[in-house]
């Protein structure tokens, strides 16, 4: 007959049936919380777990076509308002856009452009009876330059006075174009 040598194992923690009771009160905790957290979250948002929204790109100061690539690739639709004048955005680059950049939409959404017209044109001033070097400065601050300035015998019996201006006051020029002015000259004498 054969007999066993029985030994004492070795103290473990983690032998027994109170260690594998824990580990399973622990399992239950957290799938408890688990299921919480998703009841709950869905309750607050319902809707997909993973959301198909994205963020605006940015396409402002770009040209229309980069602008149009931009916001397709992101998954928007675009509609142009029209244009505004801009002293700073160049002509047919984005000035303005609704809903602003990283503002989260979902796909397909809508989102409004406004080009620029360049900057705004200026009214040629009416400096008609103004001495000469009173008038250049209120054409330059106006935003336009001087062009030819012719001068006309007869007459004003004031000379060196803007009888005229091409084009005629009050018409648009755009920014930084020439105004040509007549002036009264000296009657009789050669100018």
């Amino acid at each position: 007959m054969r007999t066993r040598r029985h030994t004492q194992p070795g103290f473990s923690p983690f032998r027994g049936p109170a260690w594998r009771r824990f580990a399973r009160d622990i399992g239950l905790v957290a799938l408890t919380f688990v299921v919480g957290y998703l009841v709950s979250s869905y309750w607050i948002t319902p809707g997909p777990l993973t959301s198909q929204d994205h963020a605006i790109p940015r396409v402002l100061q770009l040209s229309l076509d980069d602008a149009r690539a931009a916001l397709t690739s992101a998954g928007f639709r675009f509609r142009i308002a029209g244009d505004r004048p801009s002293p700073d955005v160049p002509r047919g680059a984005i000035l303005w856009q609704d809903p602003p950049p990283a503002t989260v939409l979902p796909t397909n959404a809508l989102v409004e452009l406004v080009q620029s017209a360049g900057p705004a044109p200026v009214t040629v001033p009416d400096v008609i009876g103004f001495a000469l070097p009173l008038a250049l400065r209120v054409v330059e601050a106006a935003g336009a330059k001087v062009g030819r300035v012719d001068t006309v015998r007869g007459g004003d019996p004031e000379p060196g006075v803007v009888i005229a201006t091409r084009p005629a006051p009050g018409n648009g020029r755009p920014r930084g174009s020439a105004v040509d002015l007549v002036v009264s000259g000296p009657q009789g004498g050669t100018p």
